[in-house]
């Protein structure tokens, strides 16, 4: 049978791995453009060999993060006075949103400062762990709820764009709520877009909706980075293990990110606790693993997407030793289907499951119970073909448009033939076609040469 790689990998695109692209390109699934520090026209050299491959692509939008714009302090230490609107100019004043005894952090956590009062607009604050203020460091109130727009006005013009090139999704960063991904899945469709929405959880207030959030979007992200600034960092395992199951349980795209491989940023090899960290992730139920700096500024990009597929395989082979079953919310015929499927792969060992589909949602379904055997899912639809390229386990397969059930059980048995010599193969279908449905599980079987 065809070699199928389960785990998925999406790579940021940046200046390491520019020239080596190619290199990486039957490695990966998606790839992801950083707004904070990607442009246009850097998306621009990318995209002919992107939609040649039909790997997935993902915007991730700058966002609001708020920033120093201008210090007029190089250096501050513990037991100093600062006072943010006059020694620091932030990007967004939030003296009307915090309270005294609120912590404000800077520089992903390493310098802390502790308010002590607001006047006029002013905050004046005492520093518990000074360091050195630089212009463009990023700053977090992981005790305050910020009223700040979570889109500013370049974002929406990169969403455009995103449009217009037809990316596969956009990660929406610091999301708070339900109402920030219903905002921007209202700006894409008042754009004629066809974009999934991934949240990217990494504040305080996007832990505590999650719920509401996972439900809203289309996907999640374990965004370890600024989440690490915003909770104790002892509480990140917890909450990636929350966050996927999560995602999983209402069927959504998970995304595993930040540090994956952090050491191989400067050096040729990973660390031990790395490798465990990926292998762990995948336990844990993530669809897709995640590069950030291991490719965009990194020496050895090219060798850290290399070990990242080592471990996944790995790791995927040895998923029935270590995953924890999931329980899809809901009573659907299709989730009923879905699970029939993963039932009926338990009992019966055949060599693939495979699931016609217009939008993916049954083929999702299925890879959400972590099957065993591949799920091929043959679609018409290229968009549909790209976005599963992210989900566990799944094997997307253009096919042409068919109108009849006999004609959909043709093409199923000529692409297990396809992919497996001889043995049992599931396909599940909707009846009748066109209708957005699947309610019909069928076994049948190749039988090898004689």
């Amino acid at each position: 049978m065809k070699k199928i790689n389960k785990t998925k990998i999406l790579i940021t695109m940046g200046p390491s791995l520019e020239k080596n692209l190619k290199k990486v390109i039957n490695l990966i699934d998606g790839v992801r453009f950083n707004m904070s520090h990607a442009s246009t026209k850097d998306i621009e050299r990318h995209i002919d060999i992107l939609e040649k491959n039909k790997i997935a692509k993902l915007m991730d939008l700058k966002g609001n993060k708020i920033r120093i714009i201008k210090s007029n302090i190089n250096n501050i230490k513990g037991g100093d006075e600062v006072i943010i609107g006059k020694d620091i100019i932030l990007s967004y004043n939030p003296s009307e949103d915090v309270e005294e005894d609120n912590f404000i952090l800077i520089n992903d956590g390493k310098i802390k400062l502790k308010i002590k009062k607001i006047n006029n607009e002013l905050i004046y604050t005492d520093v518990v762990v000074g360091g050195e203020i630089k212009n463009e460091m990023g700053v977090n109130f992981p005790d305050t709820y910020l009223k700040a727009p979570i889109l500013s006005d370049a974002d929406i013009e990169n969403i455009k764009y995103a449009i217009e090139k037809d990316f596969e999704y956009i990660a929406l960063s610091f999301v708070r709520n339900k109402e920030d991904i219903i905002n921007l899945r209202k700006i894409i469709e008042e754009n004629n877009g066809d974009i999934s929405i991934v949240a990217k959880i990494e504040t305080k207030e996007g832990l505590n909706n999650i719920e509401e959030i996972v439900q809203y979007s289309d996907g999640v992200m374990v965004a370890r980075g600024d989440l690490g600034v915003e909770i104790p960092i002892e509480y990140i395992p917890i909450e990636q293990k929350k966050i996927i199951s999560t995602g999983n349980k209402w069927g959504k795209l998970t995304i595993t990110a930040t540090q994956m491989l952090d050491s191989m940023v400067n050096n040729p090899y990973p660390t031990r606790a790395e490798i465990t960290d990926i292998a762990n992730a995948i336990f844990d139920g993530t669809d897709c693993l995640m590069l950030s700096n291991e490719t965009t500024i990194g020496k050895y990009p090219v060798e850290a997407v290399k070990v990242m597929n080592r471990v996944a395989r790995i790791s995927e082979y040895n998923m029935d030793k270590f995953a924890t079953e999931v329980q899809l919310n809901g009573s659907s015929i299709s989730i009923g289907i879905a699970h029939a499927a993963y039932t009926l792969c338990n009992k019966l060992n055949p060599k693939i499951i495979i699931t016609p589909t217009w939008s993916g949602n049954s083929a999702i379904l299925i890879s959400k119970f972590r099957p065993t055997v591949p799920i091929i899912a043959i679609s018409p639809n290229i968009k549909t073909f790209k976005k599963l390229r992210l989900f566990w386990g799944i094997v997307p397969h253009l096919t042409e448009v068919v109108d009849s059930v006999d004609e959909i059980l043709e093409i199923s048995k000529n692409v297990a033939e396809e992919f497996i010599e001889e043995g049992i193969y599931i396909t599940t279908l909707g009846h009748p076609p066109g209708e957005n449905k699947t309610n019909v599980i069928k076994v049948d079987t190749v039988k090898g040469k004689e």
